[in-house]
């Protein structure tokens, strides 16, 4: 049997954003991550049915932003809204999470290249904040004295940073298209759930911060080419991170 984790209308209405709601996007993208990492590490497994008034008072929120995360998730296909049966968890496919990957390495990489001619001194002082961000809360991440609780606070925290560096860079970069297509492809997890010092994921975690620096560095010497270069490479190193954690949390 499926698990079970609260209800869902099933008649679409979910679909129907009201006008006067006041979605809180950024507490519904920080919703959206966790139950994305929930699904991975295996929390809720395929088939576990995912029930909004249970999901609010899990993250003492409305349902609101809820009913976003939920909407994101389904249209990234990590869960699926079936009428009058709510919605359910998907199973993971790594053939189609790796083509996201390669297809956001090309548009992040054209983006960074675009970005490096156009970024203004203001925008690197923002990506230079947001990377700064991003070390303190690997360092917590990596730190193998660190509590459940810290840790889980800078899992969270670690994903919020790392989206501000690259949105940072996509805004520079003019590219609106690019911009919302890079938006919906993206998925971060930071892999709280099963990463642990000395593993593979902990040498993963650490250079993606140096390749954060390297394109930082790149794009602050204008040189668009590397930091074309070094966004493809960091994409698709992600992605090694992504299977690494998939990997670890499989053989928990």
């Amino acid at each position: 049997m499926p698990h079970d984790a609260g209800s869902w209308p099933g008649d679409g209405s979910w679909a129907q954003a009201d006008p006067r709601d006041a979605v809180a996007t950024t507490k519904a993208d920080q919703i959206r991550h966790a139950i994305e990492e929930m699904i991975i590490s295996g929390t809720f497994p395929p088939g576990t049915v995912l029930r909004q008034d249970e999901l609010s008072r899990r993250f003492g929120v409305s349902r609101t932003p809820i009913r976003e995360a939920l909407r994101q998730l389904g249209a990234v296909g990590f869960v699926s809204f079936t009428p009058n049966r709510g919605v359910r968890v998907q199973a993971l496919d790594r053939d189609e999470w790796s083509q996201t990957y390669l297809a956001r390495a090309v548009l992040e990489g054209a983006a960074a290249e675009a970005a490096a001619t156009r970024i203004t001194d203001d925008q690197l002082d923002e990506l230079a904040a947001a990377n700064a961000q991003f070390a303190h809360h690997t360092g917590v991440l990596r730190r193998a004295n660190a509590s459940r609780d810290d840790r889980g606070q800078a899992a969270l925290a670690w994903v919020e940073s790392n989206e501000r560096f690259h949105s940072g860079i996509l805004q520079a970069a003019e590219l609106p298209v690019v911009e919302r297509l890079v938006t919906s492809l993206r998925r971060v997890f930071s892999g709280e759930a099963s990463w642990a010092p000395g593993s593979a994921a902990d040498s993963l975690y650490a250079a993606n911060l140096k390749q954060h620096e390297a394109i930082q560095a790149a794009l602050a010497a204008r040189n668009g080419r590397a930091a074309r270069a070094l966004m493809e490479a960091h994409i698709m190193d992600s992605w090694a991170l992504m299977e690494s954690v998939l990997d670890e949390s499989q053989h928990d």
